[in-house]
């Protein structure tokens, strides 16, 4: 019998499909409507940070307020010498905007229309509107809790990369393998380099982008084809983690820490979760039970999102400092492993605002 989850999932990706239709006949019309009161349409308001050489655009959609995590999150931007750039995609309350007033350069609301990719574009737009044409660029949104480590090696592998476009996670489809140009990065969490932020590429994509609040043509615009753009552009690009990253670290493991992996993984595929199981409950000496082990957990990544099937793995061996929010099946799991993990001392322990929130966040928790 199919799970109610999955036919609710089903059910919501079609009605994103048929809804698309319409919105390619109208979303180039309505975008020119929308680029010509540009940017009067966006309430930009000072915060107390200077401007630098480093900016970070962050997006968010909390019109109940502001979170704690939020808060944490331009504070430990603002420390990594960031001026961070605040597009909301709602009207942000007087109590929010003077609470963080201390850890943000600007704080911008605008429409709520477009996803994320809509907010990236105005960021990006009123930025270069404002003729700032920073060194180093970080754009991301709230799908994620970051950081959920003490230190934190993402930012820092993305600053000293040669690449001049990173991305937090590469993703492949699967048999594909992680190569510079292969697959897409996840729109969660981007650095751009001034040597990509002052390209052609660069500047055409965005001018040209039609945002939509559908998410299927989102993601195709958007996610999938930004990434696309570039790459194929020949833009040199790198993203930091990877399912074959990942797998990389894995390979490196005694039977020990891999039964910890094993332990703490997320699945939505019963016989995945069956095969786990069995492997849990064999002696770590019996024969071939590393190789099977690690050939579980290719087959396992290779099905779903390698950082929420292995969260565990993805912060404790790779260096993940971020942790998924959304409400799917998997990322559910995922995240009941997590608080397992860092209950037992096998994570860091992110502070009680941010547990407290991934606690709201994960029914069963």
């Amino acid at each position: 019998m199919i799970p109610l989850w999955k036919l609710r999932r089903e059910w919501a990706s079609l009605k994103q499909q048929l809804q698309a239709v319409p919105e390619r006949l109208i979303g180039p019309a309505r975008q020119r409507r929308l680029d010509a009161r540009f940017p009067a349409d966006c309430r930009v308001q000072d915060g107390d940070r200077g401007l630098g050489d480093r900016v970070a655009i962050f997006l968010v959609f909390q019109p109940a307020g502001l979170s704690e995590s939020c808060r944490q999150t331009c504070e430990h931007l603002a420390r990594h010498g960031y001026a961070v750039l605040l597009v909301a995609n709602h009207a942000l309350r007087d109590m929010d905007v003077q609470g963080l007033r201390p850890v943000v350069w600007r704080f911008v609301q605008r429409p709520n229309f477009g996803y994320d990719f809509g907010g990236y574009r105005d960021g990006i737009r009123l930025l270069q509107h404002w003729g700032i044409e920073p060194e180093q660029v970080v754009m991301f949104n709230d799908s994620i809790w970051y950081p959920v480590v003490p230190h934190d090696r993402l930012l820092p592998a993305m600053e000293t990369s040669a690449a001049s476009f990173t991305g937090a996670f590469r993703f492949v489809d699967p048999p594909g393998q992680d190569a510079e140009h292969a697959g897409i990065f996840l729109s969660y969490f981007f650095h751009f380099k001034r040597a990509l932020w002052t390209s052609e590429v660069f500047r055409r994509y965005w001018a040209g982008y039609v945002c939509s609040s559908n998410k299927v043509l989102t993601v195709k615009r958007g996610e999938r084809g930004f990434s696309r753009t570039l790459m194929a552009a020949g833009v040199p690009s790198e993203g930091i983690h990877s399912r074959d990253r990942l797998m990389a670290c894995l390979r490196g493991l005694p039977p020990a820490e891999l039964r910890k992996v094993l332990d703490y993984a997320a699945y939505t595929d019963e016989p995945l979760q069956r095969a786990g199981d069995a492997l849990l409950a064999e002696p770590l000496d019996a024969p071939g039970w590393q190789q099977r082990a690690l050939a579980h957990l290719q087959a396992a990544v290779e099905r779903r999102n390698p950082v929420s099937t292995l969260c565990y793995a993805g912060i404790r061996w790779m260096g993940v400092p971020y942790l998924k929010k959304n409400a799917g099946e998997l990322q559910v799991r995922m995240r009941r492993q997590y608080l397992r993990a860092v209950q037992a001392g096998d994570l860091p322990d992110p502070g009680e605002a941010v547990l407290a929130e991934v606690r709201a966040r994960t029914p069963g928790a």
